[in-house]
Protein backbone atom coordinates (compact mmCIF):
# COMPACT_ATOMS: atom_id res chain seq x y z
CA UNK A 1 0.00 0.00 0.00
CA UNK A 2 1.30 3.43 -0.93
CA UNK A 3 1.63 6.21 1.56
CA UNK A 4 -0.87 9.06 1.18
CA UNK A 5 0.45 12.02 -0.77
CA UNK A 6 0.00 15.77 -0.52
CA UNK A 7 0.44 17.91 -3.60
CA UNK A 8 0.48 21.65 -3.21
CA UNK A 9 1.10 24.39 -5.72
CA UNK A 10 3.73 26.91 -4.66
CA UNK A 11 5.57 29.94 -5.95
CA UNK A 12 8.94 29.62 -7.61
CA UNK A 13 10.66 31.46 -4.76
CA UNK A 14 9.12 29.09 -2.18
CA UNK A 15 10.19 26.06 -4.21
CA UNK A 16 13.74 27.41 -4.42
CA UNK A 17 13.80 27.89 -0.63
CA UNK A 18 12.72 24.26 -0.13
CA UNK A 19 15.40 23.14 -2.61
CA UNK A 20 17.97 25.15 -0.67
CA UNK A 21 16.80 23.47 2.55
CA UNK A 22 17.21 20.09 0.85
CA UNK A 23 20.76 20.96 -0.22
CA UNK A 24 21.75 22.45 3.15
CA UNK A 25 20.50 19.38 5.04
CA UNK A 26 21.74 16.73 2.56
CA UNK A 27 18.26 15.31 2.01
CA UNK A 28 17.70 12.84 -0.81
CA UNK A 29 14.61 14.43 -2.35
CA UNK A 30 12.50 17.55 -2.44
CA UNK A 31 9.64 15.47 -1.01
CA UNK A 32 11.74 14.59 2.04
CA UNK A 33 12.63 18.26 2.54
CA UNK A 34 8.98 19.28 2.23
CA UNK A 35 7.87 16.55 4.65
CA UNK A 36 10.46 17.64 7.25
CA UNK A 37 9.45 21.28 6.97
CA UNK A 38 5.72 20.54 7.15
CA UNK A 39 6.14 18.24 10.17
CA UNK A 40 8.24 20.88 11.91
CA UNK A 41 5.68 23.60 11.17
CA UNK A 42 2.83 21.40 12.45
CA UNK A 43 4.67 20.71 15.70
CA UNK A 44 5.17 24.44 16.24
CA UNK A 45 1.54 25.25 15.43
CA UNK A 46 0.22 22.48 17.71
CA UNK A 47 2.41 23.59 20.60
CA UNK A 48 1.51 27.24 20.06
CA UNK A 49 -2.16 26.42 20.56
CA UNK A 50 -1.42 24.57 23.80
CA UNK A 51 1.23 26.94 25.15
CA UNK A 52 0.13 29.66 27.55
CA UNK A 53 3.74 30.57 28.45
CA UNK A 54 5.89 33.38 27.19
CA UNK A 55 6.97 33.67 23.58
CA UNK A 56 10.62 33.53 22.59
CA UNK A 57 10.51 37.24 21.86
CA UNK A 58 9.15 38.04 25.32
CA UNK A 59 11.84 35.90 26.93
CA UNK A 60 14.60 37.51 24.88
CA UNK A 61 13.31 40.98 25.74
CA UNK A 62 13.37 40.10 29.43
CA UNK A 63 16.89 38.70 29.10
CA UNK A 64 18.00 41.92 27.44
CA UNK A 65 16.45 43.95 30.26
CA UNK A 66 18.32 41.79 32.78
CA UNK A 67 21.58 42.36 30.92
CA UNK A 68 21.04 46.13 31.08
CA UNK A 69 20.30 45.76 34.79
CA UNK A 70 23.49 43.73 35.30
CA UNK A 71 25.53 46.25 33.35
CA UNK A 72 24.18 49.07 35.50
CA UNK A 73 25.04 47.18 38.68
CA UNK A 74 28.55 46.41 37.47
CA UNK A 75 29.11 50.04 36.50
CA UNK A 76 28.02 51.18 39.97
CA UNK A 77 30.33 48.65 41.62
CA UNK A 78 33.24 49.63 39.39
CA UNK A 79 32.75 53.33 40.14
CA UNK A 80 32.84 52.62 43.86
CA UNK A 81 35.95 50.46 43.86
CA UNK A 82 38.01 52.00 41.06
CA UNK A 83 39.80 54.44 43.38
CA UNK A 84 42.19 52.32 45.47
CA UNK A 85 42.92 55.16 47.90
CA UNK A 86 39.24 55.79 48.57
CA UNK A 87 38.24 55.09 52.17
CA UNK A 88 34.70 54.07 53.14
CA UNK A 89 33.15 54.52 56.52
CA UNK A 90 30.85 51.91 58.02
CA UNK A 91 27.61 53.78 57.19
CA UNK A 92 28.58 54.02 53.51
CA UNK A 93 29.27 50.30 53.35
CA UNK A 94 25.96 49.50 55.05
CA UNK A 95 24.13 51.80 52.62
CA UNK A 96 25.77 49.99 49.66
CA UNK A 97 24.72 46.63 51.10
CA UNK A 98 21.15 47.85 51.63
CA UNK A 99 20.95 49.23 48.09
CA UNK A 100 22.19 45.95 46.62
CA UNK A 101 19.81 43.93 48.82
CA UNK A 102 16.87 46.08 47.69
CA UNK A 103 18.02 45.81 44.10
CA UNK A 104 17.94 42.01 44.27
CA UNK A 105 14.49 41.96 45.91
CA UNK A 106 13.06 44.34 43.30
CA UNK A 107 14.58 42.23 40.50
CA UNK A 108 13.04 39.03 41.89
CA UNK A 109 9.64 40.69 42.31
CA UNK A 110 9.80 42.00 38.75
CA UNK A 111 10.78 38.55 37.47
CA UNK A 112 7.84 36.93 39.30
CA UNK A 113 5.45 39.53 37.86
CA UNK A 114 6.81 38.89 34.39
CA UNK A 115 6.47 35.12 34.62
CA UNK A 116 2.88 35.34 35.91
CA UNK A 117 2.06 37.90 33.19
CA UNK A 118 1.16 40.59 35.72
CA UNK A 119 3.70 42.94 34.17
Amino acid sequence: MRNPRIQIPCSTSFYKRVEQYQTDNNLSSIAEAGRELIEFALIIKERADQNTGRSNRELLEEMLAKEYQNESTLNQIYMQVSDIDKKFDLTTIERFKENLRGFKERSLAKFDNFMTKKE
